[in-house]
């Protein structure tokens, strides 16, 4: 059969809203079902505004098991095929396959395929496909800089507070009685840790927040540990020892002694600017939302995708049911970013690869995207980062410190 005709209603249709379709030889793809034959023709439509394309084409389908099955084993190791494919038409059972492509590379691209039985399915894909970035574009959150400046007023009447009056109770293990559990010469300064303990909006100590301070054994940060370490109970802080992986803790002050010893530190060390002045305008634009800029004007540069969802876009057609999701979470975390301490903070971690920052959350998968700093050929730059780590740089090392905020208000 030609599959050329076969397709002709298809193009038709698609001319008549607008979007444009060629026929030719399609990029070779593959799924659960193997990997389409070479030399396969059909219908190509590009994105409008990227490198995506969706290929459409036509396959003879016979249904292997009865409706209803098929698919992955329940132990999730197997799949079983529900229709058997047939790419020289031998059969009656014609069906349109429709795949979407968001880069097409020169190989085999993993992309799974679509059937459908009638023309209009696929022009309607094709229509919702054509204009995703748009019609499922995200609006970025408000900015409300007046709330969030009373919320941060909150907090350091609270630090200060709680500074004043230090609730610190040690466990046994650590505190230095006749007879204590371990050696450790910690040289604690209780104020300190209850002025820099992580605080919510209203204030008060985060639940359960967890501070590595000390790594007793100096082990791999990737394995499990004893820690000295903190917790919130009520409004006191509570230190033990307790079993820790040190890499996927987003509190991890053993390279800020400062914020718990009774060590001191200049505010070029603390804060990588040698005043709070100097941090002003950077903080201003991150409070207004105005991420990009703030990004830009301490030299920070973003990936496309990271780029696509500052400006409200899915990164591509697959995940765009993820991009409110994304969105709100990106400029949630980032408005609490200091940009300029990004790059010292890569050079501290000494990972010499991207680091993850923070995840974005909304996928239930090992494999999970993630913000994360890397330097390549020294330039500063955000990534959007897949990993099934739990790994990520302590936030103490990148987000705006808490007694620089103090000195900003």
């Amino acid at each position: 059969m030609d599959r050329q005709r076969l397709l002709s209603g298809v193009a038709a249709r698609l001319r008549e809203l607008g979007i444009p379709a060629g026929f030719g030889l399609l990029v070779p793809y593959q799924d659960f079902y193997g990997s389409s034959p070479d030399g396969l023709t059909g219908l190509v439509v590009h994105q409008p505004d990227g490198p995506g394309r969706m290929q459409v084409t036509v396959v003879a389908a016979r249904r292997t098991v009865p409706p209803g099955e098929g698919g992955l084993s329940a132990d999730g190791r197997v799949w079983v095929r529900d229709v058997d494919l047939d790419y020289e038409l031998a059969g009656d059972e014609l069906a349109f396959e429709f795949t979407t492509l968001d880069e097409a590379g020169a190989g085999p691209v993993w992309t799974p395929r679509q059937l459908a039985r009638d023309e209009e399915a696929v022009v309607d894909a094709i229509r919702l496909w054509h204009g995703f970035r748009d019609t499922l574009r995200s609006t970025p959150p408000a900015a409300a800089p007046a709330r969030r400046r009373a919320g941060f007023v909150k907090q350091v009447a609270a630090r200060r507070a709680a500074a004043d009056a230090a609730r610190v109770r040690l466990d046994a293990q650590i505190d230095p009685g006749p007879d204590p559990g371990l050696d450790l010469d910690l040289d604690l300064d209780k104020a300190r840790l209850c002025y820099h303990f992580p605080r919510d909006r209203h204030g008060r100590y985060v639940r359960n927040a967890v501070v590595a301070l000390h790594d007793v054994e100096g082990g791999p940060l990737s394995k499990r540990g004893p820690w000295v370490a903190a917790r919130a109970d009520g409004d006191e802080l509570v230190v033990a020892v307790e079993g820790l992986i040190g890499a996927n803790q987003d509190h991890r002050w053993d390279r800020l002694p400062w914020l718990w010893r009774g060590l001191d530190a200049t505010a070029a060390e603390r804060w990588q600017v040698a005043d709070a002045a100097d941090a002003r305008p950077v903080v201003e634009l991150l409070e207004r939302h105005e991420l990009a800029e703030a990004l830009t004007l301490c030299g920070v540069d973003v990936d496309g995708d990271l780029a696509a969802l500052l400006d409200g876009h899915p990164i591509d057609y697959r995940h765009a049911r993820h991009t409110d999701t994304w969105v709100r979470t990106l400029y949630e975390q980032l408005r609490d970013c200091a940009p300029w301490r990004l790059a010292t903070a890569w050079r501290v971690a000494a990972a010499g690869k991207p680091i993850p920052l923070f995840g974005l959350k909304g996928m239930n998968h090992q494999v999970k995207p993630m913000v994360a700093v890397d330097a390549p050929g020294g330039v500063c730059r955000l990534t959007m980062h897949w990993t099934g780590s739990n790994a990520r740089l302590t936030r103490a090392l990148w987000e705006v410190p808490a007694d620089l905020r103090a000195a900003l208000l």
